[in-house]
């Protein structure tokens, strides 16, 4: 079983990345920070040819995402979504879905389990669901397995360690992706 991990905040060690931290310890998981990216707007899929604007790090990105079993999303909580940099790359993913590059695009994100870590300042677990519904719809449309999120309270750095239930939560997944590599172990699938 293999796990990529997208974080989508412009700061280091912030309170998203943090909870993701203990979510994601001791297990083995591609980390892809987007902020270390370049990635461009999506292009107007309305012209007749399709638009091959510079190079850019989405390629080598999506392929990565593409080859895992469970993709993790962490971003903060940006104006009650998440942060310009997820939605961003999530974006592009319908240049993917046209891009002859990318023919099995649809198909491989079928099989694809997701979980949404995501840490505000402002009421998050209230303010942050309009992002987890988001969430949800762009599984759905994919048909990938939307599998879980966690939702934390946090504004300065460190202060989502303050946030018991988010803390047990990303428990609980770190326990839970576990248990899912033995059992890939088990039926002899590359750990």
């Amino acid at each position: 079983m293999t796990i990529v991990a997208f974080y989508g905040s412009i700061r280091d060690k912030g309170n998203s990345e943090r909870l993701a931290e203990i979510a994601l310890q001791d297990l083995e998981v591609t980390k892809v920070f987007l902020r270390d990216y370049h990635i461009r707007p999506i292009s107007d899929w309305n012209q007749t040819e399709l638009l091959k604007s510079e190079a850019d790090d989405y390629p080598a990105l999506i392929r990565k995402q593409m080859l895992a079993d469970v993709i993790v999303f962490i971003t903060p909580v940006y104006w009650y979504g998440m942060s310009s940099l997820l939605k961003l790359y999530i974006d592009r993913w319908s240049e993917t879905l046209r891009d002859p590059a990318f023919p099995d695009f649809r198909e491989k994100m079928k099989a694809k389990e997701v979980h949404l870590i995501t840490v505000g300042g402002d009421d998050p677990y209230i303010k942050a669901l309009p992002m987890i519904q988001q969430m949800e719809y762009i599984c759905d449309f994919l048909k990938m397995k939307f599998d879980s999120y966690i939702i934390g309270r946090g504004d300065k750095k460190g202060e989502v360690f303050t946030d018991e239930k988010a803390l047990h939560s990303a428990a609980d997944l770190n326990n839970y992706l576990k248990s899912q590599f033995q059992e890939a172990s088990k039926r002899g699938r590359n750990v």
